[in-house]
């Protein structure tokens, strides 16, 4: 009974320790990186690290204070922000001057390529890259993928005198959708080059935001745009002019349209009206805007405003 007892008891033991070891190291790839304990960044770049977006340096460090190069920086934009490579028989080295085709980040220069990203022919993917450049390229990045509204609040940059104004743009719509932040004093030191916990926490928010708020490129949004203010003021005797607005429009390219205008017996005049898209051959900026329409009514018909949502092209 004893030898049964004590070889159950070691059964239950080995289990236990196999449980033990199993739990050991799963936990060991939540805590990817030796060197990011207590760094504000971990989370967010274990995230990145788990999805395969981004990778240590050597001896299971990540050395979050180093800085980014070129080449990392094109791999984890492209890779981050889901930046599909087109169909071509082009190669990198047709673009750049010092990508070789069989680098490992070549893939990822040709794609940011296709895309749109501003990257000079001559670029060196082993030397570093400032905050700014990072932060002009990401944008290009996420603007490649769709449309998305941004407001239009305008941030004061207190070390911006060196900027383009493209560059500048670019930063502006990184602070107006938080995924970048200004610093005490309102500085970016947009010179500095950009560390690479700097860089995996600008594409973890970039990559959410993506995710969460932007429309594909080749989609077409259906928006409800129910949401109605209606202003009332006297135009002349006997006659109201009324006025249709509605907010949070994506770009200055949506309009509103009446479509009819039913008058009942109850005194209501019922407005039927739309939402049009923009030119598909026009350019604008991606700032959220509001769009108003006007029509005269009885003085004696009290206005009701409702959505059609068949948009005709504007």
């Amino acid at each position: 009974m004893k030898k049964q007892s004590f070889s159950s008891h070691a059964k239950k033991m080995t289990i236990a320790c196999s449980i033990l070891a199993a739990s050991v190291s799963f936990g060991a790839s939540a805590f990817a990186f030796s060197d990011l304990k207590g760094n504000p960044a971990e989370a967010k770049i274990n995230a990145l690290h788990e999805k395969g977006i981004i990778n240590g340096m050597s001896n299971g460090k990540f050395a979050p204070k180093f800085k980014m190069t070129y080449g990392q920086a094109i791999q984890v934009i492209v890779s981050g922000l889901e930046l599909k490579a087109q169909p071509s028989d082009s190669k990198a080295s047709d673009f750049f001057d010092n990508v070789k085709d069989k680098s490992w980040f070549a893939s990822a220069f040709l794609t940011a390529k296709q895309h749109g990203l501003s990257l000079d022919r001559n670029v060196n993917p082993n030397g570093s890259i400032t905050r700014a450049q990072f932060a002009h390229l990401l944008t290009q990045g996420l603007l490649s993928k769709g449309t998305f509204p941004v407001t239009k609040m305008y941030f004061e940059i207190s070390d911006d005198d060196k900027l383009s104004a493209e560059v500048n743009n670019s930063l502006q719509i990184l602070l107006n959708t938080h995924i970048i932040s200004l610093e005490a004093g309102s500085k970016f030191r947009p010179n500095d080059a950009i560390t690479r916990a700097e860089a995996a926490v600008w594409i973890h928010d970039a990559a959410e935001f993506a995710k969460k708020v932007i429309t594909p490129a080749n989609q077409t949004p259906a928006p409800v745009y129910e949401k109605v203010e209606v202003a009332i003021v006297k135009a002349a005797d006997g006659v109201n002019k009324v006025s249709l607005t509605v907010n949070n429009l994506p770009n200055p390219g949506y309009g509103l349209l009446i479509q009819k205008i039913e008058f009942n017996k109850d005194k209501t005049a019922v407005i039927y009206y739309t939402v049009t898209t923009p030119d598909p051959d026009k350019m604008y900026p991606q700032v959220i805007s509001k769009a108003t329409v006007v029509t005269y009514l009885p003085d004696d018909y009290k206005p009701v405003a409702k959505f059609v949502p068949t948009a005709p092209a504007k």
